[in-house]
């Protein structure tokens, strides 16, 4: 079986490319001197990209996934994962993955913390930390290479801006690049791109392509999401992705997903949402590097 610190990864990754698709290109609309699909090369607006991503997102409070199917592949190994995902603004985020019905991987958010968990991880820990912690630049070490808080941006729930944190640069003729250059967890340069097609998409076409995450200083890709389809919302209006490939070129890893039961907007219990005690697991604090008891956690449960 692959790492399952890999398989976490992806986890995040499959998440990260939710929910940012959109065929309300209405940017290009009003202002017509940022039209980039009637003049090709011509430079486009961060802040209207910025503001089209918002505009998906203000449709979208809470997300369910009720049946994700993934075909994974690791060299030559191949197998199906199925799991759920939900989410809720502003930083409520869960997602369990079982394989032959068995929960494998469980990655969790809520406003105080993170966490996560597989099952064939060699050390036996229930992994987490505070945000606090995180944003004081206490974690010394940090198994994924994609911040906690990049999930619910691309979960479609944004926020997405300011608009001054991105530059805007052409790949061809036919797509665009919106780019932030930030830092990874263990706090070397990294480069976040969203690509898109210049002209207007409608469903089941995408209107974002991709979803990379770069080494700033190779341009080496660390991991990536490509959108094949998506599928629209009924009620709210909101575009979401339906099938994605997601890759890691140097571990030699694919997913592909496909994503089934969507419900937008629907309530979710709030337990959901509380780090679960673990029999036989203990848990482990990024920030302090070792372990802690459980006398004091509250125990959370996943809707049934």
């Amino acid at each position: 079986m692959p790492n399952p610190l890999h398989l976490i990864c992806f986890g995040l990754i499959a998440v990260t490319a939710m929910g940012c698709e959109s065929t309300r290109w209405n940017w290009l609309k009003k202002d017509p001197a940022n039209d980039v699909a009637g003049k090709g090369g011509a430079p486009a607006s961060a802040k209207g990209l910025v503001d089209y991503l918002n505009e998906n997102a203000k449709r979208v409070r809470t997300l369910q996934v009720n049946d994700l199917d993934v075909d994974a592949t690791m060299d030559t190994q191949s197998f199906n994962l199925r799991g759920r995902i939900y989410a809720e603004k502003p930083k409520s985020f869960r997602m369990k993955v079982t394989l032959f019905g068995k929960d494998e991987v469980d990655i969790g958010s809520n406003p105080q913390e993170f966490w996560f968990w597989a099952l064939k991880n060699p050390d036996k820990y229930q992994y987490f930390c505070s945000y606090k912690d995180l944003n004081a630049g206490r974690v010394a070490m940090m198994p994924l290479p994609i911040q906690p808080e990049w999930v619910m941006e691309t979960l479609g729930l944004g926020p997405y801006g300011p608009a001054d944190k991105y530059q805007v640069e052409s790949e061809g003729a036919n797509l665009l690049r919106l780019v932030e250059k930030t830092k990874s967890p263990q706090g070397y340069p990294v480069r976040k791109v969203i690509v898109m097609n210049r002209k207007e998409m409608k469903s089941p076409q995408p209107q974002i392509t991709a979803f990379l995450l770069l080494d700033d200083a190779t341009g080496r890709e660390i991991c990536s999401a490509h959108i094949t389809s998506t599928t629209q919302d009924h009620v709210t209006g909101a575009i979401l992705p339906y099938r994605m490939e997601l890759r890691m070129a140097k571990e030699k890893i694919k997913m592909a997903l496909k994503l089934d039961g969507v419900t937008v907007n629907g309530q979710i219990v709030a337990t959901a949402f509380q780090r679960p005690q673990m029999a036989g697991v203990e848990q482990f604090n990024l920030a302090t590097g070792r372990t802690e008891p459980w006398n004091l956690q509250r125990v959370g449960g996943f809707p049934k």
